[in-house]
């Protein structure tokens, strides 16, 4: 502990002495250009301090630079700003603020997002598409064979914006964007301005240690209007909050009284990098080098064992250590040219993730060998994805009542996985040797590969002053393959397989919009999401088998199972009102959701994916926003989800009626930030933000302990003061009220047992400062 604070602290040194430098070349700049950051710096701060009005966000949803209040979508978004005031440093944070998102998350980096209720742990793709700029970061089918199919958690530091797009995206953004998209923006060179900006955090949480995090930012003209650099660096850590229990050896249902107990075993620490070259050889075109390194490990899930450890006893009872470390590699090209009557860009991409965890599998040994005392077992599992994505898409800029984009895609996925559960040291000698035939318990080997290929296109004609129509089309090719193979007692001796899948399909978009007045938009949109199906990954006929024929499954369903589509009928409204004071925008929408992949749990220890039946969700989302005077914002958003099945799946617990699981029926959030000037160079702020999140089912087993978790509300305080002269001091509480809630059921990589289950549960109440310098 002692040594990665002194590790943390010695960055922070160093980081503010490239800061620093920076500082120092920037002051020598300014003064050759005549100018002052800083001035400029104090009349931004006083002009937002004293703005009356409700400015709109400029996004990027639909590949334009526009105004939120404009794009007929559903999406919420925040800047950078925001995000610092809301406290955002995870993507779990998001569901706090974003009306009908929710985050299943069991801890950084292991996160599922859900949106519109579109929940499936099955399949080879996410629901939700994921984005860094142009470049999709989701998880392939192999991550989630570790149950680490979240996918990672970028640092928000140096982020322009965050936006949450609800509904169907795939004319625009393709597969997995069937419940919508989240993308994260990040803040791009600048060819002929200087920037330098040093932040940090440190923190207390209840029931565990210090936390810290110091980040920084530089941005320089090398060649001045022609070229840019931009480079920030971050290193974060987190103590942990949960205690670990020994196993007693002869009830594994029970804490050993008399063993060690280790403290605070969730640690997190997470550090990373970002560089970014502009090269603008004239006004009609940029070109966009950049790299994202980023490195953490968590010393262990956050999650206690329901069974001893209780909700308000959140302790886990292991025997092994179980780290996950993990590694990300992002590089980006994005070309921009200009042309008179379009864009074209061109984004070019290559991702890395590679995953090394471990699990304690000592309970599932000892209750599926029916051992006399539990023996500390190790589960290894390692992971590695390697992705090439290029999208080419061209924008109309022209000046008549016709807009048009048109692009085509290419996506890349290698993924190998290996995961085991070897003999421990001294297993066989004290258990005399029970499998004699077996070299392993477990090991397995999985090569996965995906490509691929759509084009795309949308047509907008503004029909009248007010009317405006857009149909959108998106065709696709998605192969996939996959050679696994198996060895060990679980796997019934030794076992290779192989397998392949080719989907195809269209899927169109429809929308309408009617501007009543400049401030007062309707729209109505009908549009189609799809996710790919994906070979099978084969249960053993020697365990398995008979189980599955109980299923009524045919030998083609068992080898490859079919993509599942969905319809989104949508009609929403974006509004202002008092002069630019009050927004209110709402949307209201149902779902028909067909042939859903769903993943069927067998009791012989495996998993397969099958299409089961079909679902709907309906619901909405209203988000508002008002200043009635120009010190005081008030803010609310409110979700309701009603999703369920239309009919039973075979072989699971699911029936008719059922809510799908991971998805509360009711959130909401509210916010009030007041600030007013202080002194001659400081605004003085105050903050508190509220979000509830409803009760939600884990699983469709009614029977079972783990069924469901009930609703929750946490409370966040912000107070301090921004001044004209780049100083930003704050403190903050957030889970003031240090509510305890669980955020996720997660699933075993080596098997869940039906009497005890890891919940995942929230970050209580921490305290902290945040200092920041920016020139």
């Amino acid at each position: 502990m002692k040594s990665l604070r002194h590790r943390a602290l010695y960055s922070a040194i160093i980081l503010s002495g490239v800061v620093l430098s920076s500082m120092v070349y920037a002051q020598d700049a300014a003064k050759n250009k005549g100018t002052s950051n800083k001035t400029a710096v104090a009349q931004n701060k006083s002009a937002s301090s004293s703005a009356t009005t409700l400015d709109g966000i400029t996004v990027t949803a639909s590949k334009r630079a526009e105004s939120i209040q404009v794009v007929p979508i559903s999406m919420s978004a925040l800047n950078g700003e925001q995000l610092e005031r809301l406290g955002v440093t995870s993507l779990a944070d998001l569901s706090r603020i974003a009306p009908s998102l929710n985050v299943a998350s069991s801890g950084p980096g292991s996160n599922n997002l859900i949106i519109r209720g579109i929940s499936s742990i099955a399949g080879s793709a996410a629901t939700v598409g994921y984005y860094l700029d142009d470049t999709p970061i989701a998880a392939s089918s192999n991550a989630a064979l570790l149950s680490t199919r979240g996918v990672i958690d970028p640092s928000v530091f140096d982020i322009d914006r965050v936006e949450v797009l609800r509904g169907p995206q795939g004319t625009i953004y393709g597969s997995s964007s069937m419940g919508g998209t989240v993308k994260y923006v990040t803040n791009q060179p600048d060819a002929d301005a200087v920037e330098a900006r040093i932040k940090t955090d440190i923190s207390g949480t209840q029931g565990g240690g210090l936390n810290n995090n110091v980040s920084g930012v530089a941005n320089l003209p090398l060649v001045d209007g022609k070229v840019g650099l931009r480079v920030s660096a971050y290193e974060r850590y987190d103590d942990g909050f949960i205690d670990r229990y020994p196993i007693d050896p002869y009830n594994y249902l029970a804490a050993d009284p008399s063993g060690k107990v280790k403290k605070d075993v969730n640690t997190y620490k997470s550090y990373g990098t970002r560089a970014a070259l502009l090269i603008k050889p004239d006004d009609t075109l940029t070109i966009t080098p950049s790299v994202l390194y980023q490195y953490s490990r968590l010393g262990s899930p956050y999650t206690f064992d329901a069974v001893p450890g209780s909700l308000s006893n959140p302790i886990q009872v292991r025997d092994v250590n179980e780290a996950d470390v993990q590694k990300s590699l992002i590089a980006n090209v994005a070309v921009h040219k200009q042309f008179e009557y379009a864009e074209v860009v061109s984004s070019t991409s290559y991702f890395t993730r590679e995953v090394n965890l471990r699990e304690d599998a000592s309970k599932v040994i000892n209750y599926f060998f029916d051992l006399p005392t539990v023996y500390p077992v190790t589960m290894f599992g390692d992971y590695k994805n390697k992705e090439f994505t290029e999208e080419l898409r061209a924008t109309s800029t022209l000046d008549g009542p016709l807009q048009a984009i048109a692009g085509a895609y290419y996506h890349h996925v290698n993924a190998p996985l290996a995961s085991s559960i070897p003999f421990p040291a001294g297993f066989n000698q004290t258990f005399g040797t029970p499998f004699p035939n077996y070299s392993t318990i477990y090991a397995g080997t999985r090569n996965a590969a995906l490509d691929e290929y759509a084009i795309f296109g949308e047509l907008s004609y503004q029909i009248t002053d007010q009317l405006k129509a857009s149909a959108g089309m998106r065709a696709f090719e998605v192969t996939q393959s996959f050679t696994q193979t198996g060895d060990g007692v679980f796997n019934g001796g030794y076992s290779a397989v192989s397998n392949r899948s080719r989907d195809t399909g269209v899927t169109p978009k429809y929308t309408l919009e009617y501007q009543i007045t400049p401030d007062k938009m309707v729209y109505a949109t009908a549009s189609q999401g799809y996710r790919p199906g994906g070979p099978n990954n084969p249960a053993p006929v020697s365990l398995c088998g008979q189980e599955v024929e109980g299923l009524g499954l045919n030998a083609s369903q068992l080898s490859t199972y079919s993509p599942d589509y969905l319809w989104n009928y949508e009609i929403g409204a974006k509004t202002s009102w008092l002069d630019h004071r009050l927004t209110v925008n709402a949307s209201v929408y149902r779902i028909d959701w067909s042939q859903v992949q769903q993943q069927i749990v067998l009791q012989c220890g495996f998993n397969i994916t099958a299409n089961f039946g079909n679902a709907v969700s309906q619901g909405g989302e209203v988000e508002m926003q008002f200043r009635p005077i120009k010190s005081l914002t008030l803010g609310a958003g409110f979700g309701y989800t009603d999703a369920y099945l239309k009919n039973d799946v075979p072989g699971t617990d699911a029936k008719a009626g059922n809510r799908l699981v991971n998805v509360p029926r009711v959130s909401g959030s509210a916010s009030a930030e007041y600030r007013h000037p202080v002194s001659g160079n400081y605004d003085g702020f105050l903050r508190a933000d509220v979000s509830y999140v409803g009760r939600e089912n884990f699983l469709y087993d009614q029977a079972s302990p783990f069924y469901q978790r009930g609703g929750f509300t946490t409370t966040n305080i912000r107070a301090g003061v921004q001044g004209y002269n780049g100083w930003d001091v704050s403190l903050y509480a957030t889970n003031l009220f240090n509510k305890r809630g669980e955020t996720d059921l997660p699933v075993a990589i080596s098997a869940d047992l039906p009497t005890t289950r890891r919940m995942a549960i929230n970050q209580p109440r921490t305290i902290g400062m945040t200092v920041q310098y920016q020139y």
